[in-house]
């Protein structure tokens, strides 16, 4: 991994902390007044001396030590660009100078001989290890594989409240751990962050019928949590967040005839939603010229997920199609933006290789405007894809909520366009129940509320919160929509 733009003197933790998330870097080089380099340090050891107790406006000075070099940077020399080949050229015969990391100044390390900082095989970011909160889902079991597919060591902090089916297969893997909690604790939190590049949220207590289950609980889940969450990621200098929200948040959109954008008048139809508004809008004042989340708007997501799920509309129609040859519609005018689970899990991994100022401190729906369905138009394509099932209208509307979405903008900033369909979706799931691997699809497992209604008010499954203040935040400057 290549390092970012030098620092003088007067840079300060949260300056470089901003230089190596910008950089795309693991770290930092330090240049004294006469423009040699005198020692480096990863962000990871900054993050440790913040964990210390330094405080993020100390200069860099504090935490270096200084060890000059015989090598000098010219001043024409101080962009990423120019300093990577400087450091590239450094002759490997000349004793390097090694700060207490143990990573020589010249950017190089030692180890049997002089060995080179390279590039590794995937996009140069400052990310490889990533903390999933909520990985032991439905949609974090798909993300976890796809992160550990293309290389990323994967640390998962969960309640485990629907149990550990999700990662079970995962947990002898090399670069895989799991942290059994939640994010209401600090402690947990604290502990959980150490080492890592990047958060990925999706913890919380998912969907609308289970939301209500516990109005108090999801409160704590799905709000209180995700401001501690990000209040201690900011205080560590964590900046690449990255958090799931839903295109719920539309509700009963205030325009039938065009589709929602990110900018669109927001519409909550259920406590779900407005908890994830409130979330959204609690990193948006936290966010600052360094923390950067990343909000991801997800429409209706459907897909097989080794923490699979029936209590989603593009995942109970076939399963009802192939199990009981009905595919029951309420209403069936609401429109639904859907999108495969593989699909979002590779929008994610994206978003955190892509350029932190290019996603961060925005909002991203994701899905396809292709797929923004009428729930007649999903009954119909699965009926299209089980032959032998019949369409049961009911005039009863159990859900209000109705909204078409634009996701020109994910596919702006990453080029990102689902590849999966709904067609797709019922031709993979009626493979698995012929092979039986789905023995009873209404069982509680599959149904997040059952399961919770099954769990003596979660106490019994989840950590007790401890009762700590997050750490201060600051006043933000304007943000980004």
């Amino acid at each position: 991994m290549r390092w970012p733009v030098t620092a003088d003197d007067g840079t300060s933790i949260r300056e470089a902390m901003a230089r190596i998330d910008r950089a795309g870097s693991g770290g930092i080089v330090r240049i004294d007044g006469k423009n040699r380099v005198v020692g480096t340090a990863t962000a990871e050891r900054l993050r440790r001396q913040l964990r210390a107790g330094i405080a993020v406006d100390a200069p860099l000075s504090a935490v270096i030590d200084e060890e000059p070099s015989t090598r000098e940077v010219d001043e024409t020399d101080r962009s990423s660009d120019a300093l990577e080949t400087e450091t590239d050229r450094i002759d490997p015969v000349v004793t390097p100078v090694v700060d207490v990391d143990g990573i020589p100044a010249d950017g190089s390390t030692v180890a049997d001989g002089v060995e080179r900082i390279c590039e590794t095989d995937r996009e140069s970011t400052a990310v490889e290890t990533v903390l999933v909160v909520g990985g032991a889902g439905y949609l974090g079991s798909v993300l976890c594989r796809r992160l550990l597919e293309d290389g990323f060591t994967v640390r998962v902090l969960d309640p485990v409240l629907y149990g550990e089916g999700g990662v079970a297969a995962l947990l002898d893997r090399d670069r895989f751990s799991l942290v059994r909690g939640d994010a209401r604790s600090v402690a947990t939190v604290v502990d959980a962050i150490e080492g890592v590049d990047a958060v990925v949220h999706l913890g919380g207590i998912v969907g609308d019928p289970a939301s209500e289950l516990d109005p108090r609980k999801t409160l704590e889940y799905n709000y209180h949590s995700t401001q501690l969450l990000a209040s201690i990621c900011k205080y560590y200098q964590l900046n690449r967040f990255l958090f799931a929200s839903t295109c719920s948040v539309y509700g009963r959109a205030a325009t039938e005839s065009g589709r929602c954008d990110e900018t669109s008048p927001l519409n909550p139809v259920s406590l779900y939603a407005r908890m994830k508004i409130q979330s959204e809008q609690a990193l948006r004042d936290l966010a600052d010229g360094n923390f950067s989340p990343t909000i991801l708007r997800m429409a209706t997501i459907y897909g097989r997920s080794p923490r699979m799920r029936f209590d989603l509309v593009g995942n109970v129609l076939p399963a009802k199609a192939y199990n009981e040859g009905v595919i029951p519609v309420f209403g069936g005018d609401q429109y639904r933006p859907n999108v495969h689970v593989a699909d979002v899990a590779r929008a994610y991994v994206e978003c955190l290789t892509a350029p932190i100022d290019d996603v961060g401190d925005t909002v991203l729906n994701v899905g396809s405007d292709r797929q923004n369905y009428r729930i007649d138009e999903l009954a119909t394509i699965v009926s299209d894809c089980v032959p032998e099932s019949a369409i049961e209208y009911h005039d009863d509307r159990t859900d209000d909520r109705s909204y078409r979405v634009s996701f020109d903008r994910i596919g702006d900033v990453l080029g990102f366009e689902p590849e999966l369909t709904v067609r797709d979706h019922c031709r993979e799931l009626t493979a698995a129940f012929e092979a039986g691997e789905f023995d009873d699809y209404t069982a509680d497992r599959y149904n997040n509320r059952a399961t919770l209604e099954g769990l003596n008010e979660f106490e019994d499954a989840a950590a007790v919160p401890d009762h700590h203040e997050p750490p201060p935040r600051e006043t933000p400057p304007s943000k980004r929509t």
